[in-house]
């Protein structure tokens, strides 16, 4: 095992940061998929219709969580393990990708305030990138 890893912490810290915010993510799923099914149930059109919209969002954010869930559980266990941080890399390029289009979107449809929500996201995905880049970087320092 490797134990020379720059990024540890910060691959541990935003690793539980994301973790928290992935089972947090789960638990309004489990609100928005429950409260849809009891609106479709009402029995009339509009509440049919609200309870495939807030059952659509639900899953979307499931899988939203459960990403979020992979990513913090992979860097709490690899912060240690540079070698094991390639994987950690390709997933925070693809998270920091994604909060960008997020922060674009947020702009355009709330102006400023709408990029406020998106800064924690932002540094939070650029935080663990760096992390994952400084183990993997002085993995391959050493291995070439």
């Amino acid at each position: 095992m490797q134990t020379n890893a720059p990024g540890r912490g910060k691959l541990k810290v935003t690793g539980i940061i994301y973790i928290i915010y992935g089972v947090l993510g789960l638990l309004g799923s489990l609100i928005l998929l429950g409260g849809g099914g009891l609106l479709a149930a009402s029995g009339n059109s509009a509440g049919a219709v609200l309870g495939v919209v807030a059952g659509t969002l639900g899953v979307i954010n499931t899988i939203s969580a459960v990403f979020y869930l992979i990513l913090g559980i992979l860097g709490v266990r690899n912060c240690d393990k540079p070698e094991k941080c390639g994987g950690c890399f390709v997933l925070g390029v693809i998270v920091l990708i994604f909060v960008l289009i997020g922060l674009v979107i947020n702009v355009m449809s709330a102006g400023p305030v709408g990029a406020l929500t998106s800064v924690v996201g932002l540094l939070l995905s650029i935080f663990y990138l760096m992390g994952a880049k400084e183990n993997r970087d002085a993995w391959k320092s050493t291995h070439q």
